[in-house]
């Protein structure tokens, strides 16, 4: 298949979070099988005309983001005018190259403009990927503010880019639930399509390898209020008491957060227990993992628990909260443990009871790579992505042109419109 990509993030240029993260692994994980694989993705530099490289078999193109012609002050219009860019850069795309299948995030409709404009005369199949929707940050995380501005404007360009697709995949299935319960979907036409990890790049150390010589709590994400670091910061601190050389580590970028994980620190003369490194480079980070006793991400809420498959992948133990699609990555007892979102006194509990047993850790290491193996793996995974293309795209040949004209404005219909009784109204 010809399969586009489309992203707002795609590594190393613009990030390692969230989404860019997920379509860095479906890119590569797709061209490995043989696909012709585009990503389409915003550029971190100010030129204007659409620039175009190759990397892993993977040829990404990259946009200037909204701005240049004027300037642009608020995120609503960014959003638009977004959604238009992506459309003008599709548009150039598509007369050299017949896609089989675009790909879109749901965060902010990057669809939006290229859907809306969606014909028979420029029709290709539309899947969209859900993974942290605005639906999902003002419901569980206060951002935006309900009912502003962004919130409106986000929301809609949203709910046309789901409705109006051919095949949706969630990343989880507690993401499915949010964009379903905030934009009248049906659920049962979502598919959940949980992230894959490559274990070529994430695997465990060779036979020997020795842990970190003191016991390890690893984080690794963007150190944000929702990503639960200062809940670890908190338990580590409870849990010094018994392991004096406890380290925790926390991996990534952050404005507040490490400078109060910092400041906690000092306060309790503990200093020597909290590294905070900054960005580690990929081709680093498996070590990470591979070295740590347990890696620890008890967010608030999160769309899935990437970091958490990986470090599993590595053989290192998880510790995740009940919060979000996390806890899909998890299994509770067996591969890690999963824990009330916010819960200091948990997560201790969970991180002693796998830093004081070496057998129940090892017990959990060799579970977690029997479950990866089993179903996160990239081929798994990949498997699951083309299954959904093929929904799409089946769809797509055997939708007549007199419908491929008609576009789902507010509820009337469409294939993943809940029937009205169905549809729960957020409180």
């Amino acid at each position: 298949m010809r399969i586009c990509l489309v992203s707002l993030e795609y590594p190393p240029e613009t990030g390692w979070g969230g989404v860019g993260t997920q379509t860095w692994v479906k890119a590569r994980g797709l061209a490995s099988r043989g696909h012709e694989v585009h990503v389409l993705a915003c550029s971190a530099d100010d030129q204007r005309d659409l620039r175009t490289e190759t990397h892993d078999g993977v040829t990404v193109h990259r946009l200037h983001p909204p701005g240049y012609e004027f300037p642009v002050y608020g995120k609503p219009l960014w959003l638009v005018g977004y959604a238009l860019a992506v459309a003008g850069a599709l548009h150039d795309l598509m007369e050299r190259h017949r896609f089989d299948v675009l790909d879109f995030p749901e965060f902010g409709g990057e669809g939006f403009a290229y859907q809306l404009d969606r014909t028979r005369w420029n029709w290709a199949p539309v899947v969209v990927q859900i993974h942290g929707s605005m639906a999902m940050f003002v419901e569980h995380m206060g951002w935006p503010e309900r009912g502003s501005h962004l919130h409106e404007v986000g929301g809609f360009l949203e709910a046309f880019s789901l409705r109006n697709a051919d095949a949706i995949m969630s990343c989880s299935s507690s993401a499915a639930d949010v964009v379903a319960r905030a934009y009248g979907l049906d659920r049962a036409a979502i598919d959940v399509v949980h992230c894959g990890v490559d274990t070529a790049l994430f695997h465990p150390a060779a036979a020997g390898a020795a842990l970190a010589a003191r016991p390890t709590v690893l984080f690794v994400g963007r150190l944000v209020g929702n990503k639960g670091a200062e809940t670890i910061a908190e338990a580590g601190f409870v849990l010094r008491r018994r392991y004096p050389d406890l380290r925790l580590v926390f991996v990534g970028e952050g404005s507040s957060v490490p400078e109060r994980i910092r400041e906690r620190a000092a306060a309790e003369g503990a200093e020597s227990l909290v590294e905070l490194p900054g960005h580690v480079p990929l081709d680093d980070l498996p070590d990470r993992y591979r070295t740590a006793h347990v890696f620890c991400s008890p967010a608030t809420y999160e769309g899935f628990g990437q970091t958490a498959i990986e470090a599993q992948a590595c053989g290192c133990p998880a510790v995740v909260s009940s919060g979000g699609g996390g806890a899909e990555a998890v299994a509770d007892g067996v591969t890690g443990f999963v824990v009330p979102p916010g819960d200091v006194a948990a997560t201790a509990r969970a991180l002693d009871a796998i830093l004081g047993d070496p057998a129940t850790r090892a017990r959990m290491s060799a579970a977690a790579l029997d479950r990866i193996a089993d179903y996160f793996a990239m081929d798994r995974y990949i498997d699951r992505v083309v299954a959904v293309y093929e929904k799409a795209v089946d769809r797509s040949r055997r939708l007549p042109d007199e419908e491929k004209e008609r576009l789902d404005w507010r509820r009337p219909s469409g294939p993943f419109v809940a029937p009205a009784a169905a549809v729960e109204t957020p409180s």
